[in-house]
């Protein structure tokens, strides 16, 4: 697979459900380290003009970039499309 332009693809954290019933408390703690996963997230691949961030970097995405972040299924794995522009920083 080859990328084109600015567009990076992302991986999307895995968020398994839980089996049990969990409190309140304890779904808000979850919910907590889910987003933590949201904040960090790898670059899976890039486009041929990305110049700031490379594979496997580790970026902060704004949320209206993830927003409007195009869904790609690549082999059995979810994928976003965002563009360069919509990457605030890396770790």
């Amino acid at each position: 697979m080859e990328l084109f332009g600015k567009r990076i693809l992302i991986n999307i954290p895995v968020i398994e459900k839980p089996v049990i019933e969990l409190s309140p408390a304890q779904e808000a703690e979850r919910e907590k380290e889910a987003v933590k996963k949201w904040t960090e997230l790898e670059i899976f691949a890039i486009g041929d003009e990305v110049e700031k961030v490379k594979v496997g970097d580790k970026v902060y995405v704004q949320a209206f970039g993830l927003e409007s972040a195009e869904k790609i299924m690549i082999g059995e794995e979810m994928k976003l499309l965002v563009k360069e522009f919509d990457i605030a920083f890396k770790y």
